[in-house]
């Protein structure tokens, strides 16, 4: 088949592709996946369908596959079939685009991190290359390797203008990034400039809800949100940033809005192919679960119907925890059919741990399986063994990915159990930790000053209930 050599990208990046349409669709993608506004996937598919030998189409496919919220085996159909079409390519393609095979090799050998070093030497050279841009941000989000992200970041951007389409997006991109890295009044800054330029440039929202959940009261966090929903409620990040929002009425002992957000939003996106949605509805529900705040286990049900398929699947440590949690809610022990599951789960991330067929598999060695074991202890009242098996592993936590948002789950689950356990001057510094993070944290105060009371001034341990928020 004859090859247009000199056909480019959106961005003006040369490719190969050998139809019109074909890269049409392409560029439809690269744009839709940075505004996150609508689902790019099939476009690409039927770019694949018109042009077997496009490269890029398959590099993105793949690597979209293989990442976190998807993470599907290289052996999987939807990753196969990508990888064994870029064999036929190899000889054909422009330089650039060879780096993204490499990459996306890499990706599916196993090594996240090799195919992060591999575009973030595409985007030297490269730096309008949104593939690369893409896929390196997702890269981060999953290693938690947040200095790479805004350093990265900071390098590309001086090569895209105002002027550019998207330019809105790569810029609220940045904002995260900073707000990750502890520069939330830049990171608010940057994200306010994006939305000036485009309304509807999710990230930038995404961005604000962590300022505010870390800098502002609770109320600032519902109201900025609920004021601005029409923007982003219709893009990918809906489910995410309604997660956000119920954690906002969580703080505020808000009960109802907390459960009103899951069963209109977050409900909907439990299906067994959205990782990501169901990260969220888990990561909620277990927040209510260790603070003694019952959910329904009709709302429980419906999260632990679908991930009883994911039991014997490990392939992504910070899902297989949040699967855990799902499993070892309540008293688990009541439970037959979830004990035999989680005991299932156990066993599963712990041969994954010792299968060496990604760089995760360290992971899920020295923090996800204690991790899970940890809440599995939880679900057994076991809260001694709780506080034994996490306390060590606090500043190893970030290892399992994520942002500091949602690592806080593990916070506040090492935080009741010691309080279950009635290690209360631990508990209590482990509070003051957490509302040195959050210091406007109207949940976090009511719990602090519960814990003090219960002690007294001569610091005697005294029984305690879990604080109750509802």
């Amino acid at each position: 088949m004859a090859r247009a050599e000199c056909r480019s990208d959106r961005a003006g990046l040369k490719l190969t592709c050998s139809n019109d349409r074909a890269l049409q669709l392409f560029n439809m993608a690269l744009g839709a996946i940075l505004s996150s506004n609508e689902d790019w996937v099939p476009y690409l598919e039927e770019a694949c369908l018109l042009d077997s030998g496009f490269a890029l189409a398959h590099c993105m496919l793949a690597d979209y596959w293989l990442s976190g919220p998807n993470s599907i085996l290289p052996d999987h159909p939807k990753v196969s079939v990508h990888l064994e079409a870029l064999k036929t390519v190899d000889l054909s393609v422009t330089k650039r685009e060879k780096c993204h095979i490499d990459a996306t090799r890499a990706f599916a050998s196993g090594s996240r991190p090799k195919a992060a070093e591999a575009w973030k030497a595409i985007l030297v050279d490269n730096p309008k290359d949104i593939l690369a841009i893409q896929v390196l941000f997702d890269a981060c989000i999953d290693l938690a390797e947040f200095m790479l992200m805004r350093d990265y970041l900071a390098a590309v951007l001086p090569w895209w203008t105002e002027e550019d389409e998207l330019y809105p997006f790569i810029l609220s991109y940045y904002a995260f990034a900073l707000e990750q890295t502890n520069q939330r009044d830049r990171a608010e800054e940057l994200a306010r400039k994006a939305l000036d330029l485009q309304k509807k440039t999710p990230w930038a929202y995404h961005t604000l809800s962590h300022v505010v959940e870390e800098d502002r009261d609770a109320m600032a966090g519902v109201d900025f949100l609920t004021s601005t929903r029409q923007q982003w409620s219709s893009s990918i990040l809906n489910g995410h940033i309604t997660w956000h929002l119920a954690l906002h009425y969580l703080d505020l002992g808000n009960m109802e809005g907390v459960f009103h957000e899951f069963d209109t939003v977050l409900c909907d996106q439990l299906q067994p192919d959205n990782l990501f949605g169901l990260v969220d509805a888990i990561a909620l529900l277990w927040r209510l679960n260790v603070a003694g705040v019952e959910a329904g286990e009709e709302r429980w049900k419906k999260i632990t119907d679908v991930c009883a398929q994911h039991v014997e699947n490990c392939t992504f440590t910070w899902f297989s925890v949040h699967v855990m949690m799902s499993l070892a809610h309540g008293k688990v022990s009541e439970s037959a059919a979830r004990l035999v599951l989680a005991e299932r789960l156990l066993k599963s991330i712990s041969e994954y741990a010792k299968s060496n067929t990604s760089t995760d598999c360290k992971v899920a060695d020295v923090v996800g399986v204690p991790v899970c074991n940890a809440l599995a202890a939880f679900g057994k009242e076991q809260y001694s063994e709780v506080v034994s098996l996490m306390l060590p592993l606090k500043y190893d936590l970030v290892k399992l990915g994520g942002s500091w948002a949602q690592r806080q789950v593990f916070s506040v689950t090492l935080i009741h159990a010691a309080i279950r356990s009635n290690q209360l001057p631990l508990a209590l510094a482990l509070i003051a930790e957490l509302k040195g993070r959050k210091p406007k944290s109207k949940r976090l105060e009511r719990l602090l000053d519960e814990v003090k009371a219960s002690l007294g001034d001569d610091m005697q341990q005294g029984p305690i209930r879990p604080i109750t928020l509802s």
